[in-house]
This record gives structure tokens, sequence and C-alpha cells, in this order.
């Protein structure tokens, strides 16, 4: 992973890959006027979350840490923290015995890498009218350069320029599309309400920058294709690496087009789905044109393209390639995590002080029993060589005590004297374009048991909302899970770079499934009384609530200027898995 030191390389000049044309005659891509660029990260930027149902058995959760410039901290370092208090129904029977902190780490699927850089339509497109740097005028100048035998890049730095060019891509394309696919349904609501000319010229607009964005993509496309045929007439005997990494970004990029075409087409239908409405019409016509290109060109490439009538093998080779793509592309973001070196010892240490108290007593009470047997003659301790029943119970009786001493030390040292210890510390590592790691930052984690009466308070206050008419009872509450992980983020490697880096993305999956296992059938069957008192069976939906309660902090500000969020999430669950996220500020409880 890393990035090109090269500076600006966009005022070069290749007429034959790079876009000549002034999109300056078009209109904005958001329908609004363009914003100054690289403005930098704003003052009131904090940390960005969201959580999401991945599939039946994990939670994801993704947060995002700015870099943040280094003004705004008092520290050199930016420092983050994140706390997660998970609530659990007691028929899951979840404890400390049950669920140690080793299985809840093992649940635990984290990613860690940058955020894309955000690219314009121009570095994108690769205009010379752009002062940005463009990974497409990289490239062009790359490929210029092996075609006249001097190249003064090496392909790594070629290949991650197209590696981000495609990230940069699926952002900045995916957004857009979501964007407009909320200005069109608010356009339709607002036409069906009202049926005035203004409503009506508000439709068509939406619909009208909706048809030009796609232009502007496939201009984009367009252009990187070009990159391609140029690299190809390069590479003779097609085992050149750029020339086969620019057509594995080609098939990635086609395919998340794809799904942007989907997305558009799926609002189409949505909301003409009652009433036809002719302002859509254009619209209409030039995604179906965009379709049947998307499919005559996925067909030249032999990239994958399924259908209804495909069949499994072809369906499951097609989703297995398409993983394999995004990791290859999106590997250029991602960041090392490992362990720091001597945490195994700092974490073991507890245990090895318990262990060394053991074997103290142990090895005491033997020597003080044979002191004891040797100063008495005529007591039955003198046989120690023919193993008495007195020297027997004696040392079984010292040794259990010394198994005892072991665990209730080793217990005792890690919540107490040991607690300051994380549970898992790494260290983050960076790889610039030269193959260098750099030290990033740090992320140590920390997880324990609450009890409910050891819960902060804005925890407790926040936790009663989940329950407003008071059902729950005090003697039904379980201790919490609280998960804690501190962030440190040395920004300055990260903020020289040329593409502006945002943040920091990190993803964390947490797999319930050990949390399922004691829950009753999702369904069963109910004996009831129907409104005429005629007796009717029913299948009644077994479910339980697992509550979330997660905080924000941002360490490092001044003191008048603390940042903390906190956010309330229910997770509905039964045996089969989780299947529906609640935010429970829009909960709606009804007296019956």
């Amino acid at each position: 992973m890393g990035f090109s030191k090269l500076k600006n390389s966009s005022n070069l000049n290749f007429d034959e890959i790079a876009v000549q044309e002034n999109p300056a005659q078009d209109l904005p891509l958001d329908g609004q006027p363009k914003k100054t660029k690289n403005s930098g990260p704003r003052k009131d930027n904090f940390i960005k979350s969201s959580i999401a149902v991945h599939d039946r058995t994990q939670l994801e959760t993704v947060f995002d840490y700015p870099l943040l410039p280094l003004k705004q901290f008092e520290r050199h370092n930016l420092r983050y923290q994140v706390e997660v208090y998970i609530f659990l129904p007691r028929q899951m029977g979840i404890n400390p015995v049950s669920y140690p902190k080793e299985r809840f780490y093992s649940d635990l699927r984290p990613l860690l890498r940058l955020r894309e850089p955000r690219l314009d339509y121009e570095q994108l497109v690769g205009l010379n009218s752009s002062p940005a740097r463009s990974p497409v005028n990289f490239i062009a100048r790359y490929l210029q350069e092996t075609g006249d035998g001097k190249a003064s890049f090496p392909e790594r730095e070629v290949i991650d320029e197209a590696r981000i060019f495609a990230c940069a891509l699926a952002g900045y394309y995916l957004r857009r599309v979501e964007r407009r696919s909320k200005r069109l349904r608010r356009a339709v609501r607002r036409h069906l309400l009202e049926l005035s000319d203004q409503s009506q010229l508000e439709l068509q607009d939406a619909s009208v920058d909706a048809s030009q964005f796609l232009d502007r993509i496939h201009t984009i496309m367009s252009t990187w294709r070009r990159l391609m045929d140029s690299a190809a007439k390069i590479d003779l005997d097609g085992k050149g690496r750029v020339h086969r990494e620019l057509r594995v970004v080609d098939e990635y990029c086609t395919y998340r087009i794809r799904d942007g075409l989907t997305k558009l087409s799926k609002t189409l239908s949505n909301l003409q789905r009652n009433e036809h409405l002719p302002q859509l019409d254009g619209l209409d016509r030039k995604l179906g044109a965009y379709a049947r290109f998307d499919h005559w060109y996925s067909l030249k490439k032999s990239y994958g393209w399924i259908t209804r009538a495909s069949d499994d093998l072809t369906i499951e080779r097609y989703v297995f390639r398409r993983g394999v793509l995004k990791r290859r592309v999106w590997q250029v973001l991602y960041l090392d995590v490992r362990t720091r070196p001597l945490f195994a010892f700092q974490q073991q240490l507890g245990a090895m002080v318990a262990a060394s108290l053991a074997a103290f007593w142990a090895v005491s009470t033997e020597i003080l029993i044979r002191v004891k047997a040797a100063s008495q003659p005529t007591s039955p301790l003198n046989s120690l060589g023919t193993g008495t029943i007195v020297i027997v119970v004696a040392l079984i009786l010292a040794y259990v005590l010394k198994d005892r001493i072991k665990e209730l030390g080793r217990s005792y040292f890690r919540s107490r004297l040991m607690r300051s210890i994380p549970d898992n510390s790494e260290r983050i590592l960076y790889t610039n374009s030269d193959g260098q790691k750099l030290g990033l930052g740090s992320i140590s984690e920390y997880t324990r048991f609450v009890a409910p009466a050891k819960l902060p308070e804005e925890i407790r206050e926040l936790h009663l909302k989940f329950d407003p008419e008071g059902l729950a009872s005090e003697e039904d509450a379980c201790d919490a899970i609280h998960y804690r992980k501190v962030i440190d983020l040395n920004a300055n490697i990260l903020r020289s770079h040329i593409y502006q880096l945002r943040a920091v993305h990190d993803i964390l999956r947490l797999n319930i499934e050990a949390f399922l296992s004691k829950l009753d059938d999702p369904l069963h069957g109910t004996e009831m009384l129907d409104t005429e008192g005629r007796l009717i069976e029913m299948k009644m939906p077994k479910v339980y609530h697992l509550d979330l309660i997660l905080k924000y902090s941002q360490i490092g500000r001044s003191a008048t200027d603390a940042r903390a969020t906190f956010e309330s999430i229910r997770l509905v669950v039964n045996k089969k898995g989780l299947f529906r996220i609640e935010r429970i500020d829009r909960l709606n409880f009804k007296q019956p």
C-alpha cells in the first residue's frame, strides 16, 4: 500500500489519453455552485459512526476517526476512544464464566483502513485545466515514458495510483447516485402533492441532472479505457504488471458502475409504480442505453455477467470474483495491525506473579513438612520415604491450596493490579510507496463485565430510556459487557500526502452466535380466542432485545471543548439471528 511522492503532474499533455474537453458549460455535478477545493477538514469534524446488520449473525459497526489539523489539539497525536456497553437478556446465559473475554475477542473481526481520498471530476477524468493531482495523468505520463524507454517511476507507484483511482471513483460515484436518488424521490413526492409548474420543473431538473451525471461517469470510464488501450500497445506479450492492474481496476469499476445503474433503475421503477411520470422518460432511456452498453462491454472483455437464467456455479464464481477484486483494489488503503513487542509478556505478568506465589507456597510447605519430620524422630512424619497417609494428605492439601492461590491470584492481578494493562495492544503500521512501514499509531482494547450498580451514572440514565414504562425488574438485570478501544494516531505521517486523506476507517464485526444457543424457537404455536369467541391457533414470533449504548470520545482537545457523543441502539434478535436494528429515540411506546 502507498501513495506516490511525486508532485502535481496534471499539467502534462497527453492528447490521446487525457480528456481535453472543458466541462465548464455543463451543470454542476450536484446542481449547486462548486465549492472551493482542498479546503481542509472542518473544525467541527468528529467521529462518524454507522451500525448495520451485516448478515444473520453479524453486527457491523463502522467508525471514522478524522485526521484533524494538529493546531486543534493540545497533544502531538490524535487520540480517540470508543466505548460500547452491551446489555444482554438473562435468557442468553452470558456471564464471565460462560463467555470469557477471550471468546469475545474471537467473535470480533476488525478491519482498519484509510478513507479513500475525495477526488473531483477533473481529477478523475484527467483534465489538464485542473491544478490538483490526477491518477489518470500520473499513469498516462508513466505509459508515455515507458513507450519512449525512459520510465522514471517504479511499477508499484503506478499500481497504487490505479487502485486509488478505483477507490476514489467508487466513493465519488455511489455517493452521488444515492444523492440523486434522494433528489428524485423528493421531487416526485412534491410533484404528486402539488401538481404545479414549479414542482414539474423541479422534477425535470432532477431527471436532467441525473442524466448528465451518467454522461460524466461514462466520460471518466472512457478515459480510463483509453489508458488500458495504451498500456496494451506497450505490453506486447500481455504479461506486464501495470497493464494487468489497469484491467483489474477496469473490471472492478465496471461492476461498481453496474451497481449504480441498478440503484437508479430501482428508484425509477418504484417512483413510477403507481403513476407514469413523463418527466423521467429521458432518464429511463439513458439508463437503458448505458445498461446495454455495459452488457456489450462486459461480454467483449469477458467480465462477469449474470441473469436469472444463470446457473448456481456461474453465480457463485461471479460473487467470488467480485470479492477478490474488491480486496485487491482496496488493499492500497489497508493498514497493518500487529501486536506490540513485549505486550505478550506484559499481558501474562499477572499470571506469572500469581504462579510464582503459588510455587513459593508449595515449596515452603514441603520444606516445613520435611523439617518438622526431621525434628521429631518418633513422629509418623519421619517416614517420608514410605508415603504415609499423613504425608500424602498434607502434600495434597498444599498443592490444592497452591492451585487455588494461582487461580485467585491471577484473577486478582488481572482485575485489580493489572487492570490498566489492556487485553490487546497493537501497533498500526502504514506502508508508503517505497515499501517502508511507518508507525501510524496504536490500538488498546479493554473488555470487562460490569454490574448494574457499578455502571457510570450517564450510562444508567441512558439505559432507563430503553424501558420507559419500567416493565423490567431490577432483579432481572444482568452484568453488562463493557468494551473500550483507545486509538492513538500520528496523523502527521498522513497529512503530508498529496491526496488528502480524511480519516481512518475502522470496521468492527461482532458475531452474536454465542448469544443465541439458549434462546427459544423463533416461532411457537399459541391457541387464542378470536373476537367471536372461537378457538384459533396462531404462530407467534419469539424475539429478544439486545441493547447497546455507544460512547465516542475525542481526547486531546482543550478542557473547554470536551467532545463526547452517545448513541442508543436496540438489536432485535431471535434464535436464528439478528434481523432488525432500532434506534431508541425512534421507538414509540403506546399505552394499552
